[in-house]
C-alpha cells in the first residue's frame, strides 16, 4: 500500500460518480479518498490553465469512483493515512487530523511509552496505560494501538492482549484495549513523575521499617535514634510522596517494647481476641460479596464507635486530602487500639507507606506489594469519584473497579454447546454460578440466561460473519456476547457483572436509548436493541385477519383483565392473550420468546405462573387442520365468544366442526 496516494475531504461536498447518471454522491468531511486512474470514458478538458485536470478518487468507505475538485481535498502522507484509516468515524477522524501536532505525537509513540487512552468511543475519560503494540490488527485497516491499562484503570479493558483470537501483547484479563490513534495521547505527567524516594533507602531496608497508626493513615518510622541524618529526609518523603499528614497527637499508641518490624515472621494469630480473620487471612462476612458461612458471624463495630453508613467490606473509599483511593479489604481491631480499623487495598502502590496486608508481623489480608494501608474506619469516606452518600453511584466505574476483581470470569474463544439435564444442574446452580447481578441488571441477566444457558436455538446470531451492511458496533457486540458471556456461561457456569456491564455500555452507545448501564429496563427494550445491533431477522410472524403479517423477535403477553384462574400456566396465558387480541402465527416459529404479563414496577398481575415445558401452538396457527373440541372431527370454525365458557373444554380455545357448531 506504499504506492497508494490518500486524500482527506476538507468539507462536506457533492461529486459526480463515474456513471454520471445525474445523481451526485455525498462526501462527508473527514472521508478518506484514494487516488484512482482516470476512467477511459471520462471527458478531459484541454485548457488545463483555466480548468485543471479533474481528480478521480475512490471513496475509502464506499469504494465509489468520483470526480472531485482538488481544492476540496488535501493529500496525506502515507504514515498519516495509516493512522487515520483506523479511525472509522469521519467527524472524529477530521478533528484528529486538524490537530497536526497530536497526530505527529501519536505517530512517534513507541512500545513501552506511557499514554492516556480513551477506552470506549462514548467515554470522555482518558485512562493511564502503557503502549504495548502498534501496527495492523487482523483484517482491520490502518494502525491500531494496543494499550495495557495501569493504576486505577486496571480491569476497565476488554482483552488480555488478544484480538479475534490472535495474540498481540500480554496482559491480565480485561486490562488491555485496542484503539485508533485518535483516542490516544502521550502521558507527559507520567514521564515527569518523580520516582518515590525514601529517606535512607539504602540504609533502612524493608525488614527494618515499622509503622504507627495515624488518624489519617500510617507513618513510616525510623528505628534509629533521633538526630541521625536519615530522619529528616524520611519526613519529607512522607509529605511529598505518600500524601499522609503526620498529626502526632492522633498517633495510636504503640507497644511498650517499641515498634515491631513489619516483616517479622508471623507467629500464630494476632494477640487481640477481637481481631477477625479466617483461614485465608481475610475477613469473611455474610454478604453479596462472599459465599455463605456456616460459622457464627462477628460484629465489626466497636461498642463505642459506629462506622460510617454504607462502609463495609469491598466498599470503595478515599482517605486524606488530597484524597487517595482504595477498597476496604478488612475491618476489625488491632492490639493497642480500641478503635475500629480498616485495612485498605489502594489503587496505586505507595512504596514508602504500604505493605502487602501485614501489620506488625501479622497478616490481616492479601493484596499486591506496597498497596495495603491501615487507617481508622471513621476517617474513610465513600469514593467521591464514583458516588457519595447523597448522590448516585457511577455504576460503570464501580463495576470496573478493583472491588470486582476477585469475581472476574474468563473469556472463552471456542464455541461451546449448551449443557442440559443433570450436567446443567451441577454446572449452573450454587455459589458463584449463573450471571452476577449488578445495578438493575436482573432483567438483562435473566433474559440472557434463558436465551443461551441451555439452548442453542439463537446461536446463529453469535456466528454470523459481518457484511457491508453491518456497522462497527456489530462485531464488537457479537464477539463480546459470544466470548465473554455465552461461552463462559456454558463452559464455566459463571459470568461476572463486569462482562455484562461491557455489553450494556456497547448497547447504550449503539442506540438512542439511555440508561442501559444504570436503570432497570424492560426485557423488550433490551431485546429490541440487541437484535437491532446484531441485525437479527424476525423469529416469527403474526397477524390479525385480513392484515399483513408482522415480524417479531418476541411476544409480550397482554391481559385486559385478571382471569378467573389464580395460578395460570404459560400455555393458558399465551392462548388467552392471542385469542383476545385475535392474533395467529402465520407459521410455526423457529424460536418463541414469551414475556410474562406485568403491570408497573411494583405490581404483578399474577403472583405465580406455572411453567409450561412444551407449548402446544397448534390452535394458534392459521390455516392449520385442528380438531373439534367436542367430537375431535376436523374443525371448521373458532368461537372467540365461547372462550370464557368453562362448561366445554375449560381454559382452552373452542373450535368446532360443522355439526357441533350448530349444537352449542
Amino acid at each position: 500500500m506504499s504506492s497508494t496516494i490518500f486524500y482527506i475531504a476538507l468539507n462536506d461536498f457533492s461529486a459526480l460518480p463515474q456513471s454520471n447518471d445525474g445523481e451526485c454522491e455525498r462526501v462527508e468531511k473527514g472521508s478518506l479518498l484514494i487516488k484512482a486512474d482516470t476512467p477511459p470514458s471520462a471527458h478531459v478538458r484541454t485548457d488545463a490553465l483555466r480548468h485543471p485536470p479533474p481528480l478521480w478518487v475512490r471513496v475509502q468507505e464506499s469504494q465509489k469512483l468520483l470526480c472531485v475538485n482538488r481544492q476540496l481535498v488535501e493529500d496525506l502522507r502515507n504514515r498519516v493515512a495509516m493512522v487515520l484509516l483506523a479511525v472509522t468515524d469521519t467527524e472524529e477522524r477530521f478533528t484528529f487530523y486538524k490537530n497536526k501536532s497530536r497526530v505527529q505525537e501519536v505517530m512517534d509513540l513507541k512500545e513501552g511509552d506511557p499514554v492516556r487512552v480513551q477506552v470506549t468511543s462514548s467515554s470522555g475519560r482518558r485512562e493511564r496505560g502503557l503502549l504495548r503494540y502498534k501496527g495492523p490488527v487482523c483484517q482491520k485497516q490502518g494502525l491500531l494501538y494496543g494499550v495495557q491499562l495501569v493504576g486505577s484503570a486496571v480491569g476497565k479493558g476488554f482483552t488480555d492482549g488478544s484480538f479475534r483470537g490472535q495474540k498481540f501483547f500480554q496482559c491480565e484479563e480485561n486490562c488491555g484495549v485496542f484503539v485508533p490513534g485518535s483516542r490516544l495521547e502521550r502521558d507527559y505527567s507520567e514521564s515527569r513523575r518523580e520516582e518515590p524516594v525514601m529517606g535512607c533507602k539504602n540504609i533502612l531496608e524493608q525488614s527494618q521499617r515499622t509503622v504507627n497508626f495515624l488518624s489519617r493513615g500510617i507513618r513510616q518510622q525510623n528505628p534509629q535514634p533521633a538526630g541521625e541524618k536519615c530522619s529528616e529526609p524520611l519526613q519529607a518523603t512522607e509529605e511529598k510522596n505518600v500524601k499522609l499528614r503526620s498529626l502526632e497527637e492522633h498517633i495510636i499508641p504503640a507497644s511498650e517494647e517499641g515498634p515491631q518490624p513489619l516483616t517479622e515472621a508471623l507467629e500464630g494469630q494476632p494477640a487481640n481476641p477481637t481481631l477477625h480473620t479466617t483461614g485465608e487471612d481475610h475477613l469473611q462476612v455474610p454478604s453479596l460479596y462472599s459465599p455463605p458461612s456456616n460459622g457464627p458471624s462477628s460484629s465489626l463495630q466497636s461498642d463505642t464507635e459506629a462506622p460510617k453508613v454504607g462502609l463495609e467490606l469491598n466498599s470503595m473509599v478515599e482517605v486524606h486530602d488530597p484524597p487517595i483511593y482504595g477498597v476496604i479489604r478488612w475491618i476489625g481491631q488491632i492490639p493497642d487500639s480500641s478503635e475500629v480499623i480498616a485495612g485498605l487495598e489502594m489503587e496505586e502502590e505507595i512504596p514508602s507507606a504500604c505493605t502487602d496486608g501485614i501489620y506488625r508481623g501479622n497478616r490481616y489480608f492479601h493484596c499486591g506489594p506496597n498497596k495495603a494501608l491501615f487507617v481508622k474506619l471513621k476517617n474513610c469516606r465513600p469514593d467521591s469519584r464514583f458516588y457519595s452518600l447523597l448522590g448516585p453511584t457511577n455504576q460503570i466505574l464501580r463495576c470496573n473497579s478493583i472491588a470486582f476483581q476477585d469475581y472476574a470470569s474468563k473469556s472463552v474463544e471456542e464455541n461451546t454447546p449448551p449443557v442440559i439435564g443433570s450436567e446443567a444442574v451441577e454446572r449452573l446452580i450454587g455459589w458463584k454460578r449463573g450471571i452476577q447481578g449488578h445495578c438493575n441488571s436482573c432483567y438483562l441477566d435473566a433474559t440472557l440466561f434463558c436465551m443461551f444457558a441451555c439452548s442453542y436455538v439463537l446461536d446463529t446470531m453469535l456466528l454470523r460473519p459481518p457484511d457491508k451492511n453491518d456497522n462497527d458496533s456489530y462485531t464488537e457486540t457479537r464477539d463480546l456476547l459470544r466470548t465473554e458471556i455465552v461461552n463462559p456461561l456454558r463452559r464455566d457456569g459463571y459470568v461476572c457483572a463486569t462482562k455484562v456491564m461491557a455489553l450494556r455500555k456497547v448497547l447504550e452507545a449503539a442506540g438512542k436509548s439511555t440508561g442501559f448501564t444504570s436503570e432497570e429496563k424492560d426485557p423488550e427494550e433490551f431485546l429490541n436493541q440487541l437484535f437491532q445491533v446484531l441485525r437479527v431477522e424476525p423469529l416469527f410472524y403474526i397477524r390479525t385477519p385480513k392484515k399483513k403479517p408482522q415480524g417479531c423477535v418476541f411476544y409480550q403477553i397482554f391481559m385486559e383483565k385478571k382471569q378467573s384462574v389464580d395460578v395460570p400456566s404459560v400455555q393458558q396465558l399465551l392462548e388467552w392473550s392471542m385469542v383476545t387480541s385475535d392474533l395467529k402465527f402465520t407459521e410455526a416459529p423457529s424460536c418463541l420468546i414469551v414475556q410474562m404479563p406485568r403491570n408497573g414496577k411494583n405490581f404483578k398481575m399474577f403472583s405465580t405462573i406455572l411453567p409450561t415445558l412444551e407449548l402446544d401452538i397448534t390452535d394458534l396457527l392459521e390455516d392449520t387442520p385442528r380438531q373439534c373440541c367436542i367430537c375431535q372431527s376436523l374443525a371448521v370454525m373458532e368461537c372467540q365468544e365461547c372462550y370464557e365458557d368453562v362448561g366445554i373444554n375449560p381454559g382452552r380455545i373452542k373450535q368446532y366442526c360443522e355439526i357441533c357448531s350448530k349444537q352449542v
